[in-house]
């Protein structure tokens, strides 16, 4: 129909043009958009259908996101579901039998585990934990995280209540502003005991956008708890999912560039903003739906379809 539409307007305004230069030129200008809205049609069907193949249940079985599904606390799915997403490092299966093992020590309860987190009784357990999935993080970095959570969570009573102290729908055109403040805000709590500091490498775990990072894991976060469907569990309904921004992964960012949705070649902050706003024009009030599309054909070893 959108096709039809613009083909009409060429033969209108080409029958009302008395000069045939001008009128040339228009049919050429016409011509090109047409093609161009054809090949955003044929992009945008292709991707809705590919978000249809993959955006399925069976999506969450070998995904990090199956852990807060555990859960039906809300507290706990949040709890779970944020440090599911920060130790998201490397290849899924690897991802899963890690958090497997760090949830055992964490009990029955995510929530009740890190606000009753006791520095001295508890970092004990986690001494021999030296290896999580491929990523050399140790035992002493997720105590770190937990303690820092800890502090969230007792002053804000859930980590939601801190992000949505700096997100201003109104004004912010996406997440980038409420996650600068989400990220200062945990680093400004006290470190562990053990630590004067928090040092960089724990803070590369939960990155600010200001400093130019994808933010990965945190867009990763934000799309589990805002977006609700048959895969995203959706407890935060405060939150606009037009304002989420694609988790740039290395699958997202090569197949974005293969799709032609971005142009950039650093993978930071600026190509998943990029990559996002193309995506709007697919679907303004959700363009992280299509995090599945593209996630989804990389991990499946799919070639893309590129428009002709």
């Amino acid at each position: 129909m959108e096709q039809l539409d613009i083909f009409s307007t060429v033969l209108t305004e080409e029958s009302n043009t008395s000069n045939p230069k001008q009128a040339i030129k228009e049919k050429v200008i016409n011509a090109e958009t047409v093609t161009q809205v054809k090949e955003k049609s044929n992009l945008h069907n292709y991707l809705d259908a590919m978000v249809e193949k993959y955006k399925i249940p069976d999506f969450i079985t070998n995904d990090p996101l199956r852990f807060p599904y555990r859960y039906t606390d809300v507290k706990d799915q949040e709890v779970m579901g944020f440090i599911a997403a920060m130790m998201a490092q490397g290849k899924r299966t690897s991802i899963v039998a890690s958090l497997e093992k760090l949830e055992n020590m964490m009990e029955k309860s995510p929530y009740k585990f890190v606000t009753e987190f006791d520095f001295d009784i508890h970092a004990e357990r986690f001494k021999d934990f030296n290896h999580f999935a491929y990523k050399n993080i140790p035992g002493t970095d997720i105590v770190a995280i937990i303690f820092l959570l800890k502090q969230v969570l007792n002053q804000y009573g859930s980590i939601k209540n801190l992000f949505l102290e700096g997100l201003d729908p109104s004004k912010q055109k996406n997440v980038k502003e409420a996650l600068i403040h989400f990220t200062e805000k945990i680093f400004s709590f006290a470190p562990p005991p053990d630590m004067l500091e928090i040092p960089s490498r724990i803070k590369s775990l939960l990155p600010n956008p200001n400093k130019g990072s994808a933010c990965k894991r945190l867009n990763m976060f934000l799309r589990w708890v805002v977006r609700k469907d048959n895969v995203d569990i959706g407890i935060w309904s405060e939150v606009p999912t037009s304002m989420l921004l694609i988790p740039l992964d290395f699958h997202v960012s090569k197949l974005s560039r293969e799709l032609g949705l971005t142009s950039r070649k650093q993978d930071d902050w600026k190509t998943a903003e990029e990559i996002t706003e193309r995506l709007k024009q697919f679907d303004p009030n959700d363009p992280a739906k299509y995090d599945f599309a593209i996630f989804g054909m990389g991990i499946a070893g799919e070639r893309p379809f590129v428009p002709q």
